[in-house]
């Protein structure tokens, strides 16, 4: 019997577009539990030993490009916190879900994980509680014979036993040896004062003098030096040890080939492997990481590799045909028009015509295919090649990521996003140069992030980046820098300071030591929020490529094309601004015509630093700016300042919409303790 031959509506949505799963906290359109279960229970496993084990506990997960490895830790992710169960009670189990998608330098593998545990951690669940909120109260409770519902109960505490709660914070964090200064910001968070603050303190952020006051009183911030590995891990291990094996946080490693390495002879999983090993010794906690299936038992010490592997090693097997078919049906069933149109026909739309399963294939090629196919039977004809190959599609997704990151990208991110942008983008503007990571005596502070060597070593290029956000942190690194600058041999050296951070006009100390190091031999870089979006969006994308999660037209696009493309398409600003690193010494802070002057600016921040709306003329009369620059600053400087124009015209802080969003302290109670 001839195989029936579906027709579909031509204006029916295709179900199968849309392969690659974003991340494991947004999840997927659709998902099939009984595909790569085995997998999914090692993963349970591990959790299980921690609580019930009090030990730490590992799995390797290996997978082809577009075998479903993060697809796989978003259903952990829905499981492990429950989502579907809004308000979980004080009694049940619970453990913390933290993603990592490890795009990063390998020198800053653990600011990495030190950031996005924090990030983790502050993340709210459905019932109105964050992650940390759910550590606490659990812990808590137990202290006051707590039951019911954990979001009713750690409410109810906060409002009318708020001073107890507290005493038995400090008991429990005297009880786990927790270091202090994270005792006393987190008495903040139980207050739910400051918080903003205390997610920058604890995830090793920016906090300027007023964030210091607010959680310290009048202690001296320059001690606090959150930029190095040393301090980060000390801060991952007493976040993990708050939590404790009652609480297993789960760690999920995804995109570990995308780590930029300082050691070209190793790859990225020698750095993760030893990060793991030494997590997993000094915490009890679940660790989950994803490579690809090229990985190779010798890419690691002998000594980290059994520390990843402590709950197993596995591979996500390609489909048979009976998985193919449940992946078909459940991205049918979720989309309403395609789930009416197959109504109880369990073969919809491919009936039973075999040859799309006729082969083993992964999950992405599977949807690749079954999209094409979906588009035959509703009588759309393919979309032909691009004669020009690949590049319209990247310009488009790049602008795509350009603007994403314009949204989302914050200073907070800038050290980093340097970090494992520049080394890789410096070569292909110009093949030829690399990338050294001074240490020693005169380096213990990371004073200077790494050095640029220009091709045959004709140059030396110290990169140092000075984004704190108090000046007493950056005047004590700018007289260090002074001191030690002929320890490292430079021709040049590059100061990188975000442009959304001001420099007091009355930090004169601070300003002193900037003008002694640029009139010699360095220079000062603002990088605007647009050029900060397109360093994003260059090692989003060079990520995505290098770890096979790159594709256009069912097509993997790699990381050589990726790069390529960039030398050819990086338009002439970014290209400017990457010339300051390898032209010849230009002394003096960068004076573009398009560049509005940095002092001004920096006045005007300082001004809406206390008041973030405020009239132009009160502005100018603080500032002895006149009132028109005052709006000439605005516009020229829009990424940092906004204006209203009128009768009473009045300038505001452009702020980050990360903090806006996430990061506001709590309307419910005043912001004094």
């Amino acid at each position: 019997m001839a195989a029936r031959k579906m027709k579909i509506d031509p204006s029916m949505p295709n179900p199968f577009l849309g392969s690659i799963v974003p991340d494991a906290w947004r999840g997927a359109s659709a998902d099939v539990p009984e595909i790569h279960a085995d997998v999914f229970s090692k993963c349970l496993d591990a959790v299980r030993i921690v609580r019930n084990e009090q030990r730490s506990a590992s799995v390797l997960i290996h997978g082809e490009q577009g075998s479903g490895k993060t697809h796989l830790l978003a259903r952990l992710h829905e499981h492990l916190t429950d989502t579907k169960k809004k308000y979980p009670d004080v009694e049940d189990d619970w453990q913390i879900f933290v993603y990592l998608r490890m795009r990063t330098a390998s020198g800053r593998i653990w600011r990495k994980i030190r950031s996005e545990l924090v990030t983790d951690l502050m993340r709210p669940m459905p019932d109105g509680l964050t992650q940390l909120d759910h550590v606490l109260a659990k812990h808590l409770a137990k202290r006051f014979d707590g039951s019911a519902d954990l979001a009713l109960w750690w409410n109810h505490f906060r409002q009318s036993r708020l001073e107890e709660l507290v005493d038995h914070w400090y008991d429990l964090a005297a009880q786990i040896s927790l270091r202090d200064d994270f005792a006393h910001v987190i008495e903040w968070f139980i207050r739910q004062q400051h918080r903003r603050h205390v997610r920058a303190y604890l995830g090793g952020g920016l906090v300027n003098e007023d964030g210091f006051r607010a959680l310290f009183g009048n202690v001296d911030p320059s001690h606090y030096a959150p930029d190095n590995e040393d301090d980060a891990f000390e801060a991952v291990k007493s976040l993990c040890h708050i939590a404790g094996s009652e609480i297993p946080i789960v760690f999920c490693f995804d995109q570990i080939e995308a780590i930029e390495v300082e050691d070209s002879t190793r790859r990225p999983v020698w750095y993760l492997a030893r990060a793991i090993a030494d997590l997993t010794d000094e915490t009890t906690v679940a660790v989950i990481s994803c490579v690809l299936a090229n990985f190779a038992d010798n890419e690691v010490r002998d000594q980290d590799r059994p520390r990843m592997i402590t709950a197993g090693q596995t591979a996500l097997q390609k489909l048979d045909s009976s998985q193919m078919r449940q992946i078909v049906r459940s991205r049918v069933a979720a989309l309403s028009a395609t789930a009416k149109a197959a109504g109880d026909d369990p073969r919809w739309p491919f009936g039973d015509n075999e040859t799309l399963f006729a082969q083993r294939l992964t999950p992405r090629e599977l949807l690749h295919l079954a999209a094409i196919r979906f588009d035959e039977l509703a009588g759309k004809k393919p979309i032909p090649p691009s004669p020009t190959g690949p590049e319209d599609q990247l310009a488009e997704v790049f602008d795509q990521r350009i603007e994403q990151a314009i949204r989302t990208q914050t200073p907070e991110a800038t050290n980093e996003l340097i970090a494992a942008t520049l080394p890789g983008l410096l070569p292909i503007v110009e093949p030829g140069w690399t990338t050294e990571y001074p240490n020693g005596p005169h380096n213990v502070q990371n004073d200077i992030e790494m050095v640029l060597v220009g091709p045959a070593g004709e140059a030396r290029v110290g990169v140092a980046l000075c984004n704190q956000p108090n000046m007493t942190s950056l005047a004590a690194q700018l007289r260090r820098l002074i001191q030690n600058r002929e320890a490292f041999g430079l021709h040049k050296l590059v100061l990188i300071r975000d442009g959304r951070l001001p420099i007091s006009p009355g930090a004169q100390t601070t300003r002193d030591r900037l003008d002694q190091l640029t009139k010699e031999e360095g220079v000062l870089l603002r990088p605007t929020r647009e050029i900060m979006a397109v360093l994003d969006a260059v090692r989003s994308l060079i990520a995505d490529a290098t770890c096979g999660d790159l594709t256009l037209d069912g097509q993997v696009i790699g990381a050589t094309t990726v790069r390529q493309w960039l030398s050819d398409n990086l338009d002439s600003v970014v290209r400017e601004w990457i010339d300051e690193f390898r032209t010849p010494l230009r002394p003096g802070w960068i004076d573009d015509d398009a560049t509005p002057d940095d002092n001004d600016v920096d006045a005007v921040l300082e001004c809406l630093a206390s008041t973030p709306v405020a009239l132009v003329d009160a502005i100018a009369d603080s500032t002895g700016i006149d009132r028109e620059r005052v709006k000439e600053l605005a516009g020229l400087a829009g990424d940092r300042i906004g204006v209203i124009h009128g009768d009473a015209a009045v300038v505001f802080r452009v702020d980050d919409p990360v903090a806006s969003d996430n990061e506001k302290d709590s309307t419910q109670q005043s912001d004094t303790h």
